[in-house]
């Protein structure tokens, strides 16, 4: 449990510090963070271009403007996957 918490506190700062609205996961290994430019699907897209896979909300609810990320990874593809959503924060690569 502890390991997962300190997954989580990681996932759920480096978002945050990334500009990304969020709100702290209490109780599974998800977390659900608002797109921070254009919907989903399009987010989806710049991230599978950077081979980064993540979930669109619209799989989970009616929203189309969050994702849906999992932080039960290797502490090395969670490294990898927040420097792609840091860098994605600002708008799509060219």
């Amino acid at each position: 449990v502890e390991r997962y918490r300190k997954k989580r506190d990681l996932v759920y700062e480096e978002l945050i510090s990334a500009g990304y609205r969020v709100t702290r996961p209490k109780g599974s290994f998800f977390v659900f963070p608002e797109v921070p430019w254009g919907d989903d699907l399009a987010f989806i897209e710049a991230a599978l271009a950077e081979k980064l896979i993540i979930v669109p909300g619209r799989a989970f609810s009616r929203s189309t403007s969050h994702v849906r990320i999992c932080f039960g990874a290797s502490a090395e593809n969670l490294e990898r996957g927040l420097e792609v959503l840091t860098r994605l924060a600002s708008g799509p690569t060219r």
